[in-house]
């Protein structure tokens, strides 16, 4: 739980860079190079990014290949 914390104090309000989401197409993932805002990230481990095209849309950091900038 301290962990938690601890990612969540360091990463809400850094600057995203999606490099690869790999959603179903029909989902309408973010595109590659987007850039965004982590937001918040939950109890799962999720970050909650505000994209700079206006739409919000977690990445999972096991799943997704994003850069923290």
């Amino acid at each position: 739980m301290f962990g938690l914390l601890k990612i969540r104090k360091e990463l809400v309000g850094k600057r995203i860079r999606l490099i690869q989401m790999d959603d179903d197409p029909k989902t309408n993932p973010i595109q590659p190079n987007t850039m965004g805002t982590i937001v918040f990230v939950d109890d799962m481990g999720y970050y909650g990014v505000d994209w700079d095209n206006g739409r919000s849309l977690s990445v999972i950091p096991e799943e997704d290949k994003f850069e923290i900038m």
